[in-house]
């Protein structure tokens, strides 16, 4: 991803429409809310944002492993200081830094190298880092995930179902028309899956580090050039990154620090989402998945084999899992 690949690129083909579904007020409202978080001028920043050649940028769509993936980035960097008040602080989001109120993008980090995070998708997302790790994950947990974060924040408590969020707002969105918007987790996906074998690219599962964590601190510390042959290193990081420990530090995670800058503007309480234990939540894999029923599930899916089957050939994601470890040589099982 180098300084040739000119940021304004859309994709060639047409734009991925919406699927056709009328949103309740509910949704809608909600959808104001998100819109309200944001301003212009803070994506903006971010979309114009120029990162050094020895900078990382972590990119994922939302609710795909970015906090678990900044973890153990954030370990291997720092030797596993904790010392810090919010992850977010210290990894700031591309898109969001500006909201906080804080420094530009461009002020020295604590610790090397610099690492950014974004959910900008291919077309949008600030070109010229050295490295890029993206992780993914099956949208059946991702949904869900999504549903749970922003319950309680983004709208009332229970006052939006979980059918009504996943088929209003989850598979509703597609292909970003501008910067000023988030693509859906399908079309993200899509526009970073050609630059999976990139060798400025980590491409990551969720599932992966649930499967061997030991092995996936591996990939990763191999990919940055950090604690390559540092067990003990290596170590910490596959300690801090358990779901058991970051469950025991909710704060560092739970973008309490952005919630208290844009939850008055949007409109939403100023406790809104606050002490909800924020984004480590189970750590069990299927366990959202669960929650689908069986028509949910089967719409998810149908919307898989719609957009992403043309795309790349897998059927599903549990397919397309297994294709690209097998094709980049990964030790993950299915």
């Amino acid at each position: 991803m180098g300084d040739a690949e000119n940021q304004q690129q859309r994709p060639e083909a047409p734009p991925q429409q919406q699927p056709a579904m009328e949103q309740s007020a509910a949704i809608q409202t909600m959808i104001d809310v998100l819109r309200d978080q944001e301003t212009e001028e803070g994506r903006m920043k971010g979309y114009h944002f120029k990162p050094r050649s020895e900078d990382v940028m972590v990119v994922s769509p939302a609710k795909c492993g970015t906090t678990w993936l900044c973890q153990i980035v954030q370990s291997l960097r720092s030797r596993g200081d904790m010392d810090f008040e919010e992850i977010n602080l210290e990894m700031p989001c591309v898109e969001m830094w500006h909201e906080y109120g804080l420094a530009g993008l461009e002020e020295p980090q604590r610790w090397q190298p610099c690492v950014f995070k974004t959910h900008f998708w291919h077309p949008d997302c600030p070109k010229g880092a050295g490295k890029y790790l993206y992780i993914v994950r099956d949208p059946m947990e991702s949904g869900p995930s999504f549903y749970h974060f922003m319950n309680g924040w983004a709208f009332d408590a229970d006052s939006i179902s979980l059918d009504a969020f996943i088929r209003e707002f989850f598979m509703w969105r597609g292909d970003a028309a501008s910067p000023l918007q988030n693509a859906g987790q399908w079309s993200n996906m899509a526009s970073w899956y050609p630059r999976r074998g990139n060798d400025d690219v980590l491409w990551l599962h969720y599932e992966d580090l649930h499967a061997d964590r030991h092995a996936a601190v591996r990939l990763i510390a191999d990919f940055l050039g950090i604690g390559v042959d540092d067990a003990e290193l290596q170590a910490i990081a596959v300690e801090q990154s358990s779901i058991e420990f970051m469950k025991a530090h909710p704060t560092k995670y739970d973008e309490h620090m952005l919630k208290a800058a844009v939850n008055g503007r949007s409109g939403r309480p100023a406790d809104a989402g606050m002490g909800s234990g924020g984004k480590v939540r189970e750590g069990r894999l299927g366990a959202n998945k669960q929650q689908l029923t069986p028509e949910l599930e089967a719409a998810l899916q149908q919307r898989w084999t719609e957009y992403m089957l043309p795309r790349t050939g897998y059927g599903s994601y549990a397919d397309m899992r297994r294709g690209i470890n097998s094709e980049l040589g990964r030790p993950f099982a299915s």
